[in-house]
């Protein structure tokens, strides 16, 4: 028996319901916690005093190794269409809310990510591609790399905020 219990497992992914395949080191979520710092005072100068919470961030990146409508569709989430900036059916200043889509993680079986205690599934239901994601696609001989973040859109459900919800 292990001296302590450490946590590994692959995890699959889909977003919109479409496999996002192999991914180069699986996905990295990020949380930021957003605070007001309450620091400058006649008083105290420039001591922090306190802290006013403001909410969270979330994201999730990977970087895709199968090049295909997997790792596309995310890219096109605003317009349905890769290269597609904008069309009469979706304009620019439609709302990301609007057409955000889940991203489901699940830990491979028989990992121990997969078992009691752990992430076995982590999904997201209100995802949009990020801003600032990076997309770069190198056009040469090399297998097509493709860098992915997500912004996880806050879901209110009676009262109650969420990002994801885990099993």
């Amino acid at each position: 028996m292990s001296i302590a219990a450490v946590v590994a497992g692959s995890y699959s992914g889909t977003w919109n319901s479409v496999a996002l395949q192999y991914t180069r080191q699986g996905f990295t979520l990020h949380w930021n916690l957003k605070v007001e710092r309450v620091e400058e005072s006649d008083l105290y100068g420039l001591s922090l005093i306190d802290l006013i919470y403001r909410g969270a961030q979330v994201m999730v990146d990977c970087i895709g190794k199968v090049y295909g409508a997997g790792v596309t569709g995310p890219l096109a989430a605003w317009t349905g269409t890769f290269g597609t900036v904008y069309s009469a059916a979706s304009p620019i200043g439609q709302l990301g809310s609007g057409i955000a889509k889940a991203l489901v993680l699940t830990a491979v079986a028989n990992t121990p990510a997969a078992t009691a205690g752990n992430i076995a599934t982590f999904t997201a239901a209100l995802t949009m591609i990020r801003a600032d994601n990076d997309f770069q696609l190198i056009l040469d001989s090399r297998g097509r790399d493709v860098p992915l973040s997500w912004d996880v859109l806050l879901k209110d459900t009676a009262g109650t905020g969420t990002f994801f919800a885990t099993t």
